[in-house]
């Protein structure tokens, strides 16, 4: 029924929205049937920082639909809509000054295509702009004349107050009983799928996955309101690397500057297709500078996230599958979070291209990690690099099967046929 109405609402086939919504989250989707319907106004609420408009912005990109940021705590009614004109007008021969709304230019590239408008910070903002965005988001229009189309979805964000710290306007009861109030959440799961496994370095996103406490953590202190670790600004801490130290480069045999992927392969720095994909600096490139740089952005979290950075300089996953009897002595040194690291550093890894000796010291390394480590790491196995009724992969998947059934993980058997029965 939705896709029905969707391929009316926008214009797009059915079967290109059906793609386009299977590409949301649970929690994208359900934001965007909430604000699909346009009775009352879906307002979500969080700390700052975490993510309220990359999810909407994320929604809008992936239904191909035009996004506008408006946030009201820096903007003046003017720009919603009340700047003031002068016009006329004609009753019974007699002309009389009036006063008209002026339109703001986004209202109306908004009407031009399908279209979400995302008002943000509306408890922090200026009675007369919070007024002002309140008419647009409860009757759709601007003064008398203009109305917003049908294919014009809105959201309006705001910030907890005294939870966490922010300045903010209280709602009588009449205002909050027309908006639909989701206290929005981001575990690290959401932000790594959903943003930060394609966006941010890799670096950040193991660190902050094997160390949740750093996600979101202000200081210690209550009286220090100055920078704090949250998922923008680890974001904010991985644009500045990226875009300092630029992708890993290599020279071909004659000298010549070349540029390499994620995956070893050459790439062409003038595709931009390829580019996104390109290796990010290694950590020894840049962790000079983000020592010095680090804690303006990510505040007290900065100093574990060095120490994690000089303990994965020391061991990599490289050595960990080219090496394994060499460092398995120093692993024993590191901490549960080191291993996590290497484990997740693992999955990126493609079995296909290793050889027996190095699968051996994988196997290996496995047996020193906890059972349910092991097990989800055979699952992934079996889950990503596992082509089931496809007999282009049957050498892939024999290599899989071996190394399951390998006699050391004999004990997982059970819990991994449990498992695959439940998927059938």
């Amino acid at each position: 029924m939705m896709k029905n109405a969707l391929s009316r609402f926008t214009g797009i086939s059915e079967t290109e929205i059906r793609k386009r919504l299977e590409k949301l989250t649970i929690k994208e989707l359900k934001y965007f049937k909430i604000m699909l319907a346009k009775s009352g106004v879906l307002y979500i609420t969080s700390k700052p920082g975490i993510a309220k408009s990359a999810i909407i912005k994320s929604i809008a990109d992936k239904l191909g639909f035009a996004f506008y940021d408006i946030r009201l705590s820096m903007v003046d009614e003017t720009d919603v809509g009340l700047f003031p004109k002068v016009g006329t007008v004609t009753v019974n021969g007699v002309e009389w000054d009036i006063l008209k709304h002026v339109p703001p230019e986004w209202g109306f590239l908004a009407n031009e295509k399908p279209s979400i408008i995302f008002f943000e910070e509306l408890n922090r903002s200026q009675l007369s702009v919070r007024n002002a965005a309140l008419q647009i988001l409860l009757e759709r229009s601007i003064g008398f004349k203009f109305h917003f189309n049908d294919n014009v979805l809105m959201v309006a964000s705001g910030n907890l107050g005294e939870e966490d710290g922010t300045d903010v306007e209280e709602f009588d009861s009449a205002l909050n009983n027309r908006l639909i109030h989701v206290k929005h959440l981001l575990t690290i799961e959401e932000w790594v799928d959903g943003f930060a496994r394609e966006h941010v370095h890799p670096t950040i996103v193991s660190f902050v996955t094997t160390n949740g406490e750093h996600f979101y953590k202000k200081s210690d202190n209550e009286k220090d309101n100055y920078a704090y670790a949250t998922p923008r600004s680890w974001t904010f801490l991985s644009d500045y690397i990226n875009t300092n130290f630029p992708p890993v480069q290599d020279t071909d045999k004659n000298g010549n500057l070349i540029f390499v992927n994620s995956k070893n392969q050459i790439v062409d720095e003038k595709n931009p297709d390829a580019m996104p994909k390109m290796k990010y600096a290694p950590i020894k490139q840049w962790l000079g500078e983000i020592k010095d740089i680090g804690v303006s952005y990510v505040g007290p979290s900065i100093t574990r996230f060095i120490r994690y950075c000089e303990e994965s300089m020391r061991i990599s996953i490289k050595d960990v599958i080219d090496r394994y009897p060499d460092i398995k002595n120093d692993l024993k040194s590191f901490n549960r979070d080191k291993h996590s690291e290497l484990l997740n550093s693992l999955k990126e890894i493609d079995i296909m291209s290793l050889k027996d000796v190095q699968l051996e010291n994988i196997k290996e390394f496995l047996t020193s990690m906890s059972d349910d480590e092991v097990v989800g790491y055979l699952l992934y196995l079996l889950d990503d690099q596992y082509s089931l009724n496809d007999d282009t992969n049957n050498k892939k998947n024999m290599k899989v099967k071996d190394f399951i059934k390998d006699k050391r993980f004999k004990k997982f058997f059970k819990t991994i046929l449990d498992h695959c029965s439940k998927e059938d």
